[in-house]
């Protein structure tokens, strides 16, 4: 099972270009394996490149870790899942977008900070580099802002965000994500046991992750074999001290998520493609 984040990771950070990577996902799929996205990116997002790369048969976790999917295709009704068009829906984060916008509405009389919701959209373009930016808007369980007060202010507003709303704030490399709790490693970890139920341990022995920021590091940590991809800034998220297996890339997105591919391919008894 390979999880993936996309933006600076599958994906070019600035104009999202996979580049070469289809070939190459097409070769692991036709090998028996799961490529699983992980990712900030919304639902609408998420589906439109799911089809580009062929992987529509694969489920997915969207507004990092907020909702998973799972297309009915391939995947049994659970317990916990709801009807939505061709996937069976999985809400971890229990406030809507809708809620926690009002909410925000309200702490902005005390903090400073945009929500990317009220920006206009040339704005929104420049701060994305997205030619169309209203997939990036269609959330479901959270809502994105841009800090813009002091470091100090920001513990306070995370404590309030806490112990009003039991709700998180995740750091992405544009924006940053509040929602009620939730994260990558918490859907990597229900996407694994529900394809444990269903296909009896086929697949999820052995996980590979790739991830480029600090959105990704509980995911990451949570691996058998953790990508890190190389970034801008050339700072990797730093994962534990005790963490074995780590792979670093000596490139950017998306040559870097080639390049580990190709590197454990090479390393591991197990053949990904």
């Amino acid at each position: 099972m390979i999880f993936t984040d996309l933006d600076g990771t599958l994906l070019d950070h600035e104009n999202y270009s996979y580049g070469n990577n289809k070939k190459l996902i097409s070769r692991i799929v036709s090998n028996q394996n799961e490529i699983i996205f992980n990712t900030s990116k919304t639902f609408s997002e998420s589906t439109n490149l799911l089809k580009e790369l062929n992987l529509t048969n694969m489920p997915f976790s969207t507004e990092n870790g907020a909702v998973l999917y799972f297309p009915k295709n391939r995947f049994k009704k659970n317990k916990n899942s709801s009807d939505y068009g061709r996937y069976w829906k999985i809400r971890i984060a229990k406030l809507s977008s809708k809620i926690w916008y009002k909410y925000l509405l309200k702490k902005q009389k005390t903090f400073k900070f945009l929500i990317a919701q009220d920006l206009p959209i040339k704005d929104l373009k420049k701060y994305t580099n997205l030619v169309n930016t209203s997939k990036m808007l269609n959330r479901e369980a959270s809502q994105l802002i841009i800090w813009k007060d002091s470091f100090l202010n920001l513990k306070e507003f995370k404590n309030d965000l806490k112990s009003e709303k039991d709700g998180v704030l995740i750091q992405g490399s544009r924006f940053m994500q509040i929602s009620s709790i939730c994260n990558k490693r918490i859907a990597k970890k229900l996407i694994s046991h529900i394809y444990d139920i269903q296909f009896h341990d086929t697949y999820s022995k052995n996980t590979i992750v790739l991830g480029d920021s600090k959105n990704d590091i509980e995911m990451l940590n949570s691996a058998t074999h953790a990508c890190l991809i190389k970034n801008s800034s050339g700072v990797f998220p730093k994962l534990r001290s005790n963490k074995k297996n780590i792979y670093k890339s000596s490139k950017l997105a998306p040559n870097g998520w080639s390049q580990l591919i190709i590197r454990l391919n090479k390393t591991l008894e197990v053949k990904i493609f």
